[in-house]
């Protein structure tokens, strides 16, 4: 069985965006003069993708999250590689997920805040 590594451990909890998407699993047709498509069934299973969201992440934690995401052998490989997060939403009984990047981290800045410059990152992941 294959190992994965874990998403990094920051200073600043993440959260998952409250609205996941499907994909589509459906293969469609272009439509027929009466208006019918011919429709089939893609995949066996249906994957998510989640938006995630980090605020004000100060530069030791980019700096991780970059490492992370870049990294070749223990890490994301720009999103060629899976990896394992668990969903914060439900403390009680957390679930975890193997997922490979579906985006590209993006930084905005969100200046000083508590003595250093932050920065807010967003980006999203999609179900393995």
């Amino acid at each position: 069985m294959a190992t994965y590594p874990q998403f990094p451990e920051l200073s600043r909890g993440w959260k998952l965006s409250q609205s996941e998407s499907a994909l589509d699993p459906t293969l469609r047709d272009t439509q027929y003069e009466n208006g019918m498509e011919a429709t089939r069934a893609r995949w066996t299973r249906n994957r998510r993708t989640w938006s995630m969201s980090i605020a004000l992440i100060t530069p030791a934690d980019k700096d991780a999250l970059d490492a992370f995401y870049t990294d070749m052998k223990t890490g994301a490989a720009y999103g060629a590689k899976p990896f394992l997060i668990v969903d914060p939403r439900n403390q009680e009984n957390p679930q975890t997920y193997i997922v490979r990047f579906y985006s590209l981290p993006k930084y905005t800045d969100a200046g000083w805040v508590e003595g250093c410059y932050r920065q807010n990152v967003t980006f999203q992941v999609r179900e393995v």
